[in-house]
């Protein structure tokens, strides 16, 4: 349990990822498997299932159940359409949205903002202009600017992103490249985004009394997440998961269904 502990304490949720429509489940699962290095926890992917045809959606929806439920220690959710995931990402996440494309006005990665305040007045101020809503933050009696967390889109190892999604994001950007590959994997791209992220991600002040900066935040997670994401990741651990919630109901304890799902 100690291992556990010391691995969820480096969990962050200010950084999040989505992968809109992902053709192959093989690729998802390296991606998770990265993920979960740099300590991400939440992750989304967009599954519609018009994007798939014949025998490929059946093997599809089903190899993609096993990438995510591999992943018994991180919180996956899938959407069934694009406005959903957006919707629920703006709104109920307070998420800004940043998707890898390699349309001309895209951003070199280097280039994105990622540390952005809301002001006074709940809206978000990103080089000067207001972008969106917000609140601010207090803690130990004083005041900060409580800071949007940020969502990550991967497209589909094809084609990319979508045209909805391109127009839906706050910022689209690239993966700056020296050979004659136009793009990376998806596993591959995964990888050096979070590289990239985690460069500019450090702390701002002393030992302490100091500020997460950048995307990645680690140990950001409140104390009932933790302990929810411990009970949920030791039960789904066992050999057989119908065993732990017997042995909870035999205790008096009824856990909702929505505490299982990925």
């Amino acid at each position: 349990m100690e291992r556990i502990d010391e691995v969820l304490n480096q969990r962050t949720k200010h950084t999040r990822f989505l992968y809109e429509n992902p053709s192959n489940p093989s690729n998802v699962f390296a991606c998770l498997r990265t993920l979960d290095s740099f300590g991400i926890q939440y992750v989304d992917t967009i599954v519609q299932s018009d994007s798939y045809q014949g025998k490929a959606a059946v093997n599809q929806k089903r190899g993609m159940r096993t990438a995510m439920g591999s992943a018994v220690w991180m919180s996956i959710r899938q959407f069934g359409s694009l406005e959903d995931a957006v919707r629920h990402l703006r709104e109920e996440e307070g998420c800004l949205i940043y998707a890898s494309d390699l349309n001309p006005s895209a951003k070199d990665v280097r280039d994105l903002v990622w540390d952005v305040d809301f002001d006074d007045d709940n809206d978000v101020v990103v080089d000067g202009e207001l972008t969106g809503d917000g609140v601010t933050d207090g803690e130990d009696g004083k005041m900060h600017k409580k800071q949007r967390p940020i969502c990550i889109v991967m497209g589909n190892e094809d084609r990319g992103i979508s045209d909805e999604m391109r127009e839906l994001a706050d910022e689209t950007f690239y993966l700056p490249m020296c050979g004659f590959a136009e793009s990376f994997n998806l596993s591959v791209a995964t990888a050096i985004t979070l590289a990239y992220m985690s460069a500019v991600s450090t702390r701002a002040g002393d030992e302490d009394s100091y500020d997460l900066i950048g995307p990645l935040r680690p140990g950001d997670l409140d104390p009932h997440e933790l302990q929810c994401l411990r009970l949920r990741g030791v039960l789904n651990s066992l050999a057989q998961r119908r065993m732990g919630k017997a042995l909870l109901k035999k205790e008096g304890i009824v856990l909702p269904k929505s505490f299982f799902n990925f």
